[in-house]
């Protein structure tokens, strides 16, 4: 199976009370909570600390309602915002947020409703609701012979270690495969981190992805494989870059990457032969691109691939992986 975030804690539910309506009341979660049940109501918000979470730890905190539109902030120890979360993609209004826990292993949270950012009441939101909050490492990623699934034929992420918001995708998303019946997507929308998760995941220098030259990279999702290979060896995989960007008066410089011996961009929203995306959920789309890496000198490589958002995080951009094959070439001597 696919090297992925695994909980640190065990699954356990409480119930949301009252009253927990402002920072100085927030309700105290003991170590183990991973679901809250809540009630909002007009004008209503709902504080909380979960404690007992490993330290450095990566998290993702997520609020789903049947009922009404909810926004979700992180708190700072003195109660001041750090993040706020309304809608996660441009299709979805379920607010998540992700990032380290604190050296104090804890996270304070608030719930409201829609458009109050600044978590002061300003709504007339009400419904029930459930908060969901998921805690895990990093796996150390194994060495494969070879590279292993480059199709993703496994219909999963057997031998590749992900982060951020990835899927399996068929011909129902609208694009591709190129290769039989399944590909990779990796989207700027939903559970993805920020920039200096990604480059520490992908084990690039700190600020490469801004150094990049296309601004302030917020945060994105990223696959990677570590594999051996000889000299000579051919590394090719197919990708199509879509973004939601173009549709924008002033977009934003959203880009896909590749990382093996050094960082590279593939495409930015930027690239002149983009074509309006008809079948698919975004605006537009580069089409399938091929991609050729030939190994300099034999040894151990990682692969990473990555989409990141540039400037905000409200638009999205993703990136179709497809046929990532490394082909030997025989030796002519």
């Amino acid at each position: 199976m696919a090297e992925n975030s695994s909980s640190s804690q065990p699954a356990s539910t409480v119930t949301e009370s009252e009253p927990n309506n402002s920072f100085a009341t927030k309700q105290s979660l003991p170590s183990g909570i991973s679901t809250v049940n809540g009630q909002l109501s007009s004008s209503d918000l709902d504080f909380f600390t979960i404690s007992g979470l490993n330290s450095e730890s990566l998290f993702t905190v997520e609020v789903n309602s049947d009922t009404f539109d909810p926004v979700l902030g992180l708190l700072d120890r003195s109660g001041d915002i750090l993040s706020v979360s309304d809608d996660s993609a441009n299709n979805s209004v379920i607010p998540i947020l992700t990032g380290i826990v604190p050296t104090n292993g804890k996270l304070n949270l608030a719930v409201s409703g829609f458009m109050d950012k600044n978590l002061v009441g300003d709504h007339f939101q009400s419904g029930s609701y459930t908060l969901s909050l998921k805690s895990f490492t990093l796996p150390e990623p194994s060495v494969n012979p070879t590279i292993i699934n480059g199709s993703f034929e496994s219909s999963d992420f057997t031998g590749w270690t992900i982060i951020g918001s990835t899927s399996i995708q068929t011909s129902a998303f609208g694009s591709g495969p190129i290769e039989r019946t399944s590909q990779a997507l990796l989207s700027t929308a939903g559970a993805t981190f920020s920039d200096k998760i990604l480059e520490t995941f992908l084990e690039l220098k700190a600020g490469s992805l801004d150094n990049i030259g296309n601004g302030d990279v917020i945060q994105g999702s990223a696959i990677r494989q570590t594999f051996t290979a000889n000299a000579g060896d051919i590394l090719t995989f197919n990708w199509n870059f879509f973004t939601n960007e173009g549709a924008q008066v002033f977009p934003f410089n959203d880009f896909s990457f590749v990382s093996i011996s050094s960082l590279s961009e593939l495409v930015d929203v930027m690239f002149s032969s983009s074509v309006t995306s008809l079948t698919t959920q975004f605006f537009e789309e580069t089409g399938f691109q091929t991609f050729s890496f030939t190994i300099p000198i034999g040894g151990t490589y990682t692969l990473g691939l990555g989409v990141v958002d540039v400037g905000d995080n409200t638009i999205d951009s993703g990136l179709l992986v497809d046929n990532v094959t490394l082909t030997s070439i025989p030796s002519t001597i």
